[in-house]
């Protein structure tokens, strides 16, 4: 392999490393979006909920598996299939969806290729490891005070009635 091939596995390397994990984000949505569609009595299939994504059906289905697991949605199929909530929004947390969907993800992660040459570089991995731990702490704490209910709550508020609700949410 050339010096330049091995260069460019590198920076490849580092820039997926540094890109932004979605999925947390999407099943938020997709389970906002389901919560407000049976309020709405609007099913929710994948296609629908991948509309809303601007994604395909099957990374919904992706998203849905570990949500299903968790009792946090629940599916059925045929004619007025679909998903639901597998219990009430107000009696799901996200931290919840959170750690359903990212189970083993760190916020980040650390470095091992850097050379120990001086207090800094000696010690960053560790420290970074032990902020990280206490980063993730604080954020699901935070997103364990908040429930699906909240959050469309939260939502309803930031948008004022500039979109209505059964309009916005229904396909």
């Amino acid at each position: 392999m050339s010096a330049l091939t091995i260069w460019c596995f590198q920076k490849c390397a580092v820039v997926c490393a540094l890109m932004m994990d979605t999925r947390f984000s999407s099943a938020l949505q997709i389970i906002i979006t389901v919560a407000v569609n049976e309020k709405n009595n609007t099913r929710s299939t994948s296609e629908a909920l991948a509309a809303k994504l601007d994604a395909r059906p099957s990374l919904v289905r992706k998203l849905v598996a570990p949500l299903m697991h968790k009792n946090i949605l629940v599916s059925s199929e045929g004619y007025q299939g679909g998903y639901r909530l597998g219990r009430p929004a107000s009696a799901i947390y996200l931290s919840e969806i959170y750690l359903a969907v990212t189970p083993d993800k760190k916020i980040w992660g650390t470095r091992d290729d850097i050379p120990a040459e001086c207090f800094v570089s000696s010690n960053m991995n560790e420290w970074s490891a032990k902020l990280g731990k206490e980063a993730e702490q604080a954020l699901l704490g935070l997103l364990g005070e908040k429930s699906v209910e909240d959050a469309i709550s939260e939502l309803a508020t930031i948008d004022g009635g500039k979109c209505p609700v059964g309009r916005s949410i229904a396909s």
